[in-house]
């Protein structure tokens, strides 16, 4: 029980988190969930920021593969407490929708990759109403694998 109350005044006095992109507003911009009002659950990761190689630096001999594609989400629930304009609510957010669920997604997939290069990522937001939310971050890439070895050789 202790550890509940513990956990509520930790979520209470906890600020909101928010990824910020850099450059202008027009840049992309990863985020996490958003919660308001009082928090009960909030156990969520969000991309970031990724450093990607790009065609150039794909090694000498290494055979391209079709693009590939990762999905991960993260997900929230918002219930109001009272019907106002100002009305509090209770929140909680769950889902890892971060860059490493997506690519151990594209690996698990396709265990040939040796790398990926030229990522793209999206960010699908659905709402219903401000109660259901999901964020999520699709990492869309083309990869290379290096040939098999040679038998007899």
């Amino acid at each position: 029980m202790k550890a509940l109350a513990v956990a509520v005044l930790l979520a209470l006095a906890a600020r909101q988190c928010a990824a910020e992109g850099e450059g202008s507003q027009s840049d992309a911009m990863p985020s996490m969930q958003t919660t308001g009002g009082l928090v009960l659950y909030y156990n969520s990761t969000g991309p970031m920021s990724f450093l990607s190689m790009t065609p150039r630096d794909v090694p000498a001999g290494a055979r391209l593969l079709p693009e590939v594609r990762g999905v991960d989400c993260q997900r929230g629930l918002s219930i109001p407490t009272a019907i106002s304009i100002n009305a509090t609510n209770v929140s909680g957010v769950y889902g890892d929708g971060g860059y490493v669920k997506a690519f151990e997604k594209i690996r698990k997939a396709h265990p040939e990759i040796a790398g990926i290069y030229d990522v793209r990522v999206d960010l699908e937001v659905f709402s219903i109403l401000g109660f259901y939310r999901s964020t999520c971050t699709i990492v869309t890439a083309r990869a290379f694998a290096f040939a098999p070895p040679r038998s007899g050789a």
